[in-house]
């Protein structure tokens, strides 16, 4: 089924993986690098963003978990989302499969956010609404705007996490499942961008049709990539980004 990837990032100074990290984890990250392309063939602009959005089932946030600058685009995206009639059903990474009694709580005002953030860490205390060593934050606001909009908020897959090789599989099986549950509604994920392309391969093992935004372009790219306010450019790979994020020179 055909899909869109668009990708918004960060500057790739303001974000450094954290090292070091086991060789199969890095291979799936190196994966995620070759298949984005390190050339930049076209650009769009937020407009045709929104209209591709309009068309897909599912829109995915590609994140880079500490990245401030990214998650304001994201949430800046997702309040132009909410001036659209259609239903959403935001899915996060962020978020436990098994804390959705709580999650419905919180969405309901039975819960404030503290009490939901307790609960998540009572549960696992590696829970990403109170981790600050990434950007706790985002993901409470996530949260918050789910319940300021009636969107249905919900977790992507089990936390503690399963070992990465049964991720991808189990995911694009949930969201699969969620998207038939509502035909009519955007699934909004926001994941880590590693999952979308290479070895993870997310967006094509759910099928659905899509808009994909990445995080931060791999350096290879951002190397080469043209600079340009408000505009979003397609590398070789096939994939989006915000030209104004990256190093180059401005678009024309």
């Amino acid at each position: 089924m055909p899909w869109l990837l668009l990708a918004a990032s960060c500057s790739p100074a303001e974000f450094v993986w954290q090292q070091p990290v086991p060789e199969h984890l890095a291979r799936y990250r190196r994966a995620f690098d070759d298949a984005v392309g390190d050339t930049v063939e076209a650009t769009c602009s937020p407009k045709e963003l929104l209209a591709a959005v309009d068309d897909a089932r599912v829109l995915w946030l590609g994140d880079h978990h500490r990245s401030t600058r990214l998650h304001a685009l994201h949430g800046n995206l997702l309040e132009q989302l909410a001036r659209s009639p259609r239903r959403v059903v935001l899915v996060l990474e962020a978020l436990g499969v098994q804390d959705q009694r709580d999650v419905d709580a919180f969405l309901d005002d039975r819960l404030t956010l503290q009490e939901l953030t307790d609960r998540c860490l009572q549960r696992w205390a590696g829970s990403w609404l109170d981790d600050r060593d990434l950007d706790p934050w985002y993901y409470r606001s996530l949260c918050t705007t789910a319940r300021r909009h009636g969107w249905r908020l919900v977790g992507l897959e089990p936390t503690p996490r399963p070992p990465l090789a049964r991720r991808d599989a189990a995911m694009a099986s949930r969201l699969a499942a969620l998207a038939a549950s509502d035909p009519q509604a955007l699934v909004v994920v926001v994941v880590g961008q590693a999952h979308l392309l290479g070895e993870g391969d997310l967006v094509r093992r759910t099928g659905l049709p899509a808009v994909a935004l990445g995080g931060e372009p791999p350096p290879a790219l951002a190397a080469r990539s043209p600079r340009g306010q408000g505009r979003l450019v397609r590398s070789g790979g096939g994939l989006w980004w915000f030209a104004e994020l990256f190093g180059g020179e401005p678009v024309r």
